[in-house]
């Protein structure tokens, strides 16, 4: 009996002693994923504007479909981490980001829609559309960045 106890004692202070998620780990790997992210954003908005002015509407599908596969791959990455505490308000900041610009990016592909007969009204409703979720993703980027500063001030993190 004395050695079953003695057993599970050793086990408790193990598991006691983990303390919970890493969160410099956890700030890492957001971190991460925000970089991967901008460069996702920063990519797809660059080649939907080339393919645009090149008229080359079709191929935006490709390009959008892209993006979506590695914004969906950065969601489930953030989804699958274990905040430690006081990072969940971060870790949904940084979700909710990027399902923002996963909204930005399926607007993009009614761009896809447009031919060469499309008539400039056509591309202005898109346009329109694609600007205001824009607009609501930097909404939420500056939310994140500011979840981020607010996450490092609880722990303690020096930011400069």
């Amino acid at each position: 009996m004395k050695k079953v106890l003695f057993s599970l004692f050793a086990v408790m202070m193990v598991f006691a002693s983990c303390g919970g998620p890493d969160p410099v780990k956890f700030n890492d790997a957001l971190s991460k994923a925000n970089t991967e992210i901008t460069n996702v954003s920063t990519e797809y908005q660059d080649a939907i504007a080339k393919l645009i002015e090149d008229t080359n509407f079709s191929a935006i599908t490709a390009q959008t479909d892209s993006a979506l596969a590695k914004i969906n791959k950065e969601i489930d990455i953030v989804k699958a981490l274990e905040a430690p505490k006081g990072g969940d308000a971060f870790k949904e900041a940084a979700i909710k980001t990027y399902e923002g610009l996963r909204s930005v990016v399926e607007t993009g592909k009614k761009f896809s829609s447009l031919t060469a007969e499309s008539t400039d009204v056509d591309l202005e409703n898109i346009t329109n559309e694609y600007d205001a979720k824009i607009d609501e993703y930097s909404k939420l980027f500056d939310a994140l960045v500011n979840a981020q500063a607010e996450y490092a001030k609880e722990a303690g993190y020096d930011v400069r």
